[in-house]
Parts: structure tokens; sequence; C-alpha cells
């Protein structure tokens, strides 16, 4: 099975940088900042820190800087004007577009503490639009576990990859159907133990990449043969950064992965449009973008990223 799939790579642009005076807690300066400040257009909480101690924020942003091979395997798309000359909405949200994936579309992936976020965005974003090329009839979670661990041309597993790469992995090699940790869901689910939100023990601080199962199922109560379980896209392409271009291709095709810089209080995000206020640059981190909207006149991107709530 197969779709034509894109891939978005998007720089978030720190704005409203404020002085900041030395202090004791980060954390506690950082969430007390944003959440007193009326002009801050989201809040800020230390409940929905990942992982739960909120130690090594930069073993979670997986993302590798881009190099000479990003292009090459997923050249630039270039849009043109759609014939039907369709205005865009306001307000978009892919669960509503294609009500027969929003299972698919809406559920949150977890990462644990491992620099997968590559991968899992990369599945999860795949898994969408393969259910949406079909018309809802191949609904399935795709493997991040697979991807993570044998796409030895991608990066370094846990530590880090390249969202181009996993895309030409889908093209060349294929993938596998997998679903989240302990879900029994699919040929390859994902074995790394969950301990994000909620969950205040890892049981390894700094998880090693597991080893990559080559062409058979981990999940032993699959029935599905590993070579016939595997799911391919037809093209791997980027989007430019222009607004316009990735809202026309996301409201065709369904949801695109994203990467951009995360700041340290990215991390305590809590509701609303989020924008940076303070922080150091935490590293590269992808997600799913699948929609769009304005609140009070901010526009934002709809995101799902792979531990929090989906995010404005």
């Amino acid at each position: 099975m197969s779709a034509s799939i894109l891939i978005v790579l998007a720089t978030v642009v720190a704005v409203a940088v404020r002085e900041s005076s030395a202090v004791t807690n980060e954390a506690t300066f950082i969430i007390d900042s944003v959440n007193a400040d009326p002009g801050n257009t989201w809040r800020a909480s230390d409940t929905n820190v990942i992982p739960g101690d909120g130690k090594n924020f930069n073993q979670l942003m997986g993302v590798l800087p881009r190099n000479f091979n990003s292009l090459r395997f997923a050249p630039i798309k270039k849009i043109v004007d759609d014939e039907s000359n369709e205005a865009l909405p306001e307000n978009f949200d892919a669960r509503e577009r294609w009500p027969e994936c929003s299972s698919l579309l809406g559920s949150i992936k977890d990462q644990s503490n491992c620099g997968s976020c590559w991968a899992v965005s990369a599945a999860s974003v795949f898994s969408d639009r393969l259910c949406i090329a079909t018309g809802g009839a191949v609904a399935k979670n795709l493997s991040a576990e697979q991807l993570n661990t044998c796409c030895y041309r991608c990066g370094n597993g846990c530590d880090g990859g390249s969202p181009e790469s996993a895309w030409y992995f889908f093209m060349r090699h294929g993938i596998v159907t997998g679903g989240d940790y302990g879900s029994g869901d699919g040929c390859q689910p994902y074995s790394i133990y969950p301990c994000g939100k909620g969950r205040n023990t890892c049981i390894d601080d700094d998880p090693d990449t597991p080893d990559c199962s080559i062409k058979t199922c981990t999940n032993s109560n699959y029935s599905k043969n590993y070579r016939a379980d595997l799911h391919y896209v037809d093209s791997v392409y980027s989007l430019s950064t222009s607004e316009e271009d990735i809202m026309k291709d996301l409201y065709k095709n369904g949801p695109v992965q994203a990467a951009f810089y995360v700041y340290t209080d990215f991390m305590y995000y809590k509701s609303g449009v989020y924008s940076y206020t303070r922080g150091q640059i935490e590293g590269g981190h992808a997600i799913k973008i699948l929609g769009w909207g304005v609140d009070d006149g901010t526009k934002y991107w709809l995101c799902a990223n792979s531990v929090e709530p989906i995010m404005g």
C-alpha cells in the first residue's frame, strides 16, 4: 500500500524576549513569568514536563541538523494554484475534514525519554495520510519502532535522526505496522517504556536505541506476514516555509511533519497559543501539524506533540 507523502521543515522564530534576573529555580521563574504576563497568549505549568524529572530536555530533541542529503531525499515541492481556486478557511482541523480517520489524526504518541521525535512524528503522519488516501480503508498505526531502530541512514535512533531520511526509508524499504508501548498493536509496537506526562520514573535515564528486528515481527500475537505488512510511499517532498504552501498541502492531503527549535519555556507549555518568552535552545524537535487557526487575532498552527496534549 502506498501514498504520496510530504515533509515540511519549518523554524519557529523567537519573539518577545524579555529581561530576566538571576534566579535559583528556572522552572518556577519561567512558569511564574509566563502566567503573570497578561500579554502572553499561553499558560505554563510544571505538570506537563517531560520526562518526569525535567532534567534532560535536550535528550528528547531528536532532529539532527540538515545535511547534503536533506533536499536530495526530499526536494522542495512547488505548489501550484488549485484549479478550483477554493479559498482556505480561517480555521482548519484535519480531524473534522476526515472524520473516518479521526482516531489516528488525534492520537498522541509517546516517545518516552528517547530522542525519537523524528521517527514518531514521521510514522504518525504517514499513518494519517495513508488513511486519508484510502478513504479510511487503511486505518493503521505504522511503526515508529521500526523506523527508529532500523533506519541507519536516518541517524542514531534515540540520539536523533533526520526527518527527510525517514521518508526516504519509507519509499525505499517500506514500514510495517506498530502501535504504542504495550498496545499489542501491529507487527512492531514501540518498545521503550513510557515515562512522560504523569509518570515520574523512567526505567532508564538515557535509554539505548533498541536493536533492529530485521524482517520479522516482534509482536508474537500478530498473525500477518512481515513482508505483506510493509507499506510504502510513492514520492517524498519538502515544502517551503510559506504559510500558504503548508496550508494548501495540509488541506488537500492531510497532516504534515514539521521541525522547529525548542526553547526551555516550551517544556512547560500547558495551554493556549505558544510563542517564545525565555530560556535557552534545547535542540531541534519534530511534531505533527494537523491544522491552523486564529485566536483573538493571533494566527497559530494546531500541532500534536509526541507526549503532551494537542497544542495550539
